[in-house]
């Protein structure tokens, strides 16, 4: 990988590099030690963050980005896509299996196109121990759907996500990558919302079942750039994954009062939500992405 203003300045920053890892039996991803089943990332390049990072290895764990690059289409202005899923490996399983299944359309947008790769194991402890303080909070609090309740009752996790965020924007950063177009699914999704506002990098938001809409407050936070910004988000009416105590398949409507609030402030400002019938449960809809590649 060619070294940039950006990677010397997160290697300062975090000590630590993204190294390319060469890839063996059949180019399948080594996750947490398991080989992650039927998926095989043959013609993508794989990298991980050296275990010289302490300060995300002792909390996070190993972070590992897998890259396709578009041979078809290359050009230095096509933007690049950055795909979070959620935080398990089944998440991440799920949405590379979308993505791998619909590059045709992908890449006829795409320079390039990542999936972040998060330690799994790591995760769970940092979720749990995010929960035990929400858990502990009474049920009225939590069932709230306005955002300064939710801020309250969901607090530790919001923290975590708002950490998170500040370290995967340098992962970004540091691959080197301009005009980044982010699509985060489920928990991804808030984390998605948690880095947007960090650089005019970041050009396109896309949300596949979001995480609940407590994240969207992270919105105003991208201030005047929003005059260029456009949102898009799609939902499954067959979802019924519990997220904040919100019914995925019901939270459109929460999400929709704050994406035409932010409207009226910033003219420019665009967004779109879909709900897809009947869908494909928790995940990444095909018809989605053929949104994001029409969006130009």
């Amino acid at each position: 990988m060619q070294s940039s203003n950006t990677a010397v300045d997160f290697i300062k920053e975090c000590l630590c590099k993204i190294n390319k890892k060469t890839q063996t039996e059949e180019d399948r991803l080594d996750v947490n030690d398991e080989k992650i089943g039927e998926l095989s990332f043959d013609s993508w390049n794989l990298y991980q963050l050296d275990d010289t990072c302490t300060k995300v290895s002792n909390e996070y764990g190993i972070f590992r980005v897998i890259e396709k690059k578009n041979k078809k289409y290359i050009s230095d202005e096509l933007p690049n896509l950055v795909v979070m899923a959620g935080f398990s490996v089944n998440s991440f399983c799920g949405s590379s299996k979308v993505i791998m299944n619909n590059l045709e359309i992908l890449e006829k947008k795409y320079k390039a196109i990542y999936i972040i790769c998060y330690d799994e194991d790591k995760f769970k402890q940092i979720q749990n121990n995010a929960f035990i303080n929400i858990d502990k909070r009474p049920l009225e609090l939590k069932l709230k759907r306005d955002v300064d309740s939710r801020i309250i009752a969901y607090k530790e996790e919001i923290d975590m996500l708002e950490d998170l965020g500040s370290i995967v924007d340098k992962v970004i950063r540091c691959l080197g990558l301009t005009n980044v177009h982010l699509l985060g699914k489920s928990s991804g999704g808030g984390l998605a919302m948690n880095i947007v506002y960090r650089n005019p990098i970041y050009t396109r938001l896309y949300l596949a079942v979001p995480a609940h809409p407590t994240f969207c407050k992270s919105f105003e936070k991208i201030g005047d750039r929003l005059n260029k910004m456009k949102i898009i988000i799609g939902w499954n009416q067959n979802d019924e994954l519990k997220l904040g105590e919100i019914l995925s398949n019901q939270q459109m409507e929460y999400y929709d009062p704050i994406l035409v609030d932010l409207k009226k402030k910033y003219a420019g400002f665009e967004y779109e939500q879909y709900r897809f019938q009947p869908g494909n449960k928790h995940e990444i809809n095909p018809e989605l992405l053929k949104l994001i590649a029409a969006d130009i």
